[in-house]
């Protein structure tokens, strides 16, 4: 006995090449997410360490050249002053004005009781620094460096900075609102 209902008909598709997405959008699109990227990337390497109780400082002298670039951003792991070993480039505050910082590379270490005393030299400097710290104090080892990006925190860091950290995001994020507002639409297909 034959069957009078009607199974339904597949559509078929127009002859012709599948549309593919306007190269400039896709090109567009490639930049903004590798920007974004980029972004979030460089965020964790300089961000990231703080979680583990490292700590990011930038260079602002070529006592350290070639080894460290004016510029560069240094991230240190906290290290006690009885595990340096010569060679380590370490950063440590200025025996002479307490409240900077310097990073240098450890030429020597002698334990005297509960008392470090470390010598160290810039790789481009002439002379020595010799300090001495307790041994129960700390100190900062040098994991890896970012070329340039301490330029970039220490603008950051500064009143100008702080608002174009916050103004252009807003302005770009208002930009792309109001393009969107007024993009032209494509009429919709007819199905």
């Amino acid at each position: 006995m034959a069957s009078d209902s009607l199974a339904p008909v597949p559509r078929e598709r127009a002859p012709g090449p599948a549309p593919v997405p306007h190269l400039g959008r896709l090109l567009a699109r490639v930049a903004v997410w590798a920007a974004i990227g980029l972004g979030l990337g460089l965020a964790l390497a300089v961000f990231g360490p703080t979680v583990a109780g490292y700590h990011s400082f930038t260079v602002l002298s070529g006592s350290m050249v070639p080894a460290l670039q004016v510029g560069d951003l240094v991230v240190d792991e906290p290290l006690a002053p009885v595990d340096i070993r010569p060679g380590d480039v370490i950063t440590f505050p200025d025996p002479e004005q307490g409240g900077r910082l310097i990073t240098h590379r450890a030429r020597g270490i002698r334990v005297h009781g509960m008392t470090v005393e470390v010598t160290t030299k810039g790789d481009a400097n002439n002379s020595v620094e010799e300090w001495s710290i307790a041994a129960t104090g700390r100190v900062g080892r040098v994991v890896y460096r970012l070329p340039w990006l301490g330029y970039v925190l220490v603008s950051a860091r500064s009143r100008p900075g702080r608002i174009g950290l916050l103004v252009l995001p807003a302005l770009a994020l208002g930009l792309l609102g109001v393009r969107a507002i007024w993009r032209p639409r494509t009429a919709a297909r007819a199905g």
